[in-house]
Parts: C-alpha cells; structure tokens; sequence
C-alpha cells in the first residue's frame, strides 16, 4: 500500500520533469577560451557577449547581439547629436526659405553688401593716393628749396600709409569673405533643394 501511494506521485513528477526538458529553451555562447557552449542557462559573465536561443530541436528560435562596446556608445551618441543639430538646422533652413529662389535672393544681397564694402575701400584707397601723391610733391619741393621737409607732412604719409595698408586687409578680408559665404550658400541651396523634393 505504501508503494501504490507514492507511485502515481513519482510517475507525475517524472512525467512533468521530462516535460519541462522538452519544452525548455537551450543558449548557445561563446566561453572565455572562445568555446562554444550549449547549455540551459548563459552564465552571467557572458550575456553582454551575445547568445543564441534555441528550441529543443536545435533551430535557432532568437539571436541576442553582443552589447555595444563603449567605442560604439560614444559613435552612436556622436552620430545621435549630429542628426538631432542637423534636424534643427534644417528647421532653420526651412523657416527662413520658403524655395531656392528665397535663398539665391538672400545669397545675391549678401553679396552686395560685401562688395559695397569692398567698392568703400576701394575709393578710399583711391582718396588716399591723391593725398599721398599731393603731400609727397609738397615734401619735395621743400627739399627742392634747400628746405628740411616739415615733419608734420612726413607723419601725414605714416598715417596715410597706415590706413592704406587697413584697407587693403579689409579689401583681402571681405574677398575671403565672399568665398566662404558663396560655399556656405552652396551647401544651404543643395540642402534646401533636397529638403523640398521630400
């Protein structure tokens, strides 16, 4: 009698036992001695590794990927802030351009302005030649008469020399100027194009 209780018992947990096998997933990684192992269970210290589920007829049923190493955090965030800086970018563009022919607008009047200060300089370059050139006749006929030239001609052409020279590093600077503004321009149109054809 004592065999007949406990019989049907074990057979139960038996049964359930080998149930639970059969339905029980196996994992599939790689050790620290780069074995491959398959097991019911992925110790800990190899989950951020990667691993392979598998059903118990051995088909892969899930394949979890390695974890991102911290070179791959740092490029993934990298590249996050430069799509977030460049939608905020492109919201500018669009807000401030509603077509390309905005935009070629805005580029031309740029432009303009920068090769108004250029021409400035330019007349102003030009003013100053005819005071250097009277000031230099007035200095030699001093010294034509046997005369010392007066210093204050001779700190005249300083200054006048000084000032010559800031607006030749003016003109050079707004030339430069020019460049970057048409290759900045260039790139906004490009984008802008795309922006629109969306």
């Amino acid at each position: 009698m004592y065999k007949k209780v406990w019989y049907p018992v074990v057979v139960a947990w038996l049964a359930g036992s080998v149930a639970s096998v059969d339905a029980a997933e196996l994992y599939r990684y790689v050790n620290d001695r780069g074995v491959t192992v398959l097991d019911s269970s992925v110790p800990p210290q190899y989950v951020s590794r990667g691993y392979e589920v598998l059903d118990r007829d051995g088909r892969v049923k899930q394949v979890v990927p390695p974890a991102p190493s911290p070179e791959e955090l740092r490029a993934a965030r990298t590249a996050a802030e430069e799509q977030q800086r460049q939608r905020a970018a492109d919201e500018t563009l669009l807000r401030l351009y509603s077509s390309v022919a905005d935009l070629d607008r805005a580029h031309a009047r740029q432009i303009q302005q920068i090769e108004g200060l250029i021409a400035t300089a330019e007349a102003g370059l030009m003013t100053l030649r005819s005071q250097r050139d009277d000031i230099q006749s007035r200095a030699a006929s001093q010294e034509r008469a046997g005369r010392e030239v007066d210093q204050r001609l001779l700190r005249q052409l300083e200054d006048i020399d000084a000032e010559r020279g800031r607006l030749e590093r003016q003109i050079a600077s707004n030339r430069k100027e020019i460049d970057t503004v048409n290759g900045a321009f260039a790139e906004r149109r490009q984008r802008l194009s795309q922006l629109l054809a969306d």
